[in-house]
């Protein structure tokens, strides 16, 4: 009797330790800590450069023994964190885990949440921890608005003076030159506020083509087209009809261009780029927020052409003598005649000024 008292005993001394041990078994953590880098908002503009967002998450590790951990990120857009490897921390150490967050074109502008998660799955290089608590770090990004602006050219009255690549057609006293074209909105968001507006610029060349000089618009075009805005949604399209009336003119011995201007895109660039001294420096500065179109006539005793091979001379010519004038263009992109006439001027100005 006594022997079978003292195998009971030494049975429930040894699972009443085996239960301590198992109480005292360690549930490790990490802290999680997680910053933008940069403070980026992020963007995915269609026709502008992308924005992404740098992040890093510290990992520290106040255990006195090395942890594997492994980690898991929440974020419904795009990101090149690898969840299928595992990080190992140092005992009393920490390490930084470094990842990218972009959107896609169709996310909707706002705030959009991030959560980086990490958990304990194996401690002292031998343990595995199934019941480890895991621990995380929130953030907050900014998905910038965009809004972007098509317009296509669905008619003309007098043929070849919209959207051409050169300046060609002549212009013809007290006729009005009009375009029709259907204006398209696109924007991840419902405020979209679009518009299209207009301007002129007149410029006339004299002492037989040594020099040139802007006219005032008043002269020669009775009224500019007001600015429009365009009544139209995310994804919808809204038609437009303008027209630039010419006034009564005598004819001329000089040479006059006449260009037509079409600025659109975003209402508050537009209104900007119309109340601006000088139109063509968002032409030249203004980037991707605004689009223009443009059209043109001539006036004065000579045909004149002038047209833009991508990456040659700019050559203007003349039927009366076939004199060449070479410009010397720096710029890589396809440009209309009514821009080499500006930039004819803004040589002829500058060169003035110095």
């Amino acid at each position: 009797m006594r022997r079978l008292l003292v195998v009971i005993s030494i049975l429930l001394l040894s699972v009443l330790s085996a239960s301590s041990v198992a109480q005292s078994e360690p549930q490790p953590e990490v802290d999680v800590d997680c910053v933008n880098v940069y403070e980026a908002e992020l963007r995915a503009h269609p026709e502008q450069y992308e924005i992404r967002a740098g992040i890093e998450c510290i990992l520290n590790n106040q255990n006195a023994y090395q942890v594997e951990v492994e980690t898991n990120l929440e974020w419904i857009y795009s990101e090149d964190h690898d969840e299928d490897s595992t990080v190992t921390v140092n005992g009393n150490s920490e390490i930084a885990v470094r990842f990218y967050l972009w959107v896609t074109e169709d996310a909707p502008a706002g705030i959009e949440g991030m959560t980086f998660e990490a958990t304990v799955i194996q401690y002292a290089g031998i343990r595995e921890c199934t019941d480890c608590e895991t621990t995380s770090s929130s953030l907050d990004l900014t998905i910038l608005e965009w809004t972007t602006v098509d317009l296509q050219q669905t008619s003309q009255s007098h043929q070849g003076i919209f959207g051409g690549d050169w300046v060609s057609e002549p212009c013809s006293s007290g006729v009005e030159y009009g375009l029709n074209a259907t204006v398209t909105v696109q924007a991840n968001h419902q405020n979209a506020n679009a518009a299209v507006g207009f301007s002129a610029t007149v410029v006339q060349y004299i002492d037989e083509r040594e020099d040139v000089r802007i006219v005032d618009n008043e002269e020669f075009i009775s009224k500019i087209p007001d600015m429009i805005r365009i009544d139209a949604g995310p994804g919808e399209s809204s038609d437009i009809s303008i027209a630039f009336p010419l006034q009564e003119y005598e004819s001329l011995s000089d040479e006059i261009v006449i260009i037509f201007i079409v600025v659109y895109g975003e209402e508050y660039y537009v209104t900007d780029a119309l109340q601006s001294a000088d139109i063509w420096e968002y032409y030249w500065d203004g980037g991707d927020m605004l689009k223009f179109y443009f059209g043109g006539c001539y006036i004065g005793p000579e045909a004149m052409e002038y047209e833009y091979e991508e990456g040659s001379p700019i050559i203007i010519e003349t039927s009366s003598d076939n004199s060449l004038i070479y410009l010397i263009a720096g710029v890589g992109i396809a440009l209309t005649a009514s821009l080499l006439v500006v930039l004819i001027v803004i040589l002829v100005r500058r060169s003035g000024n110095n």
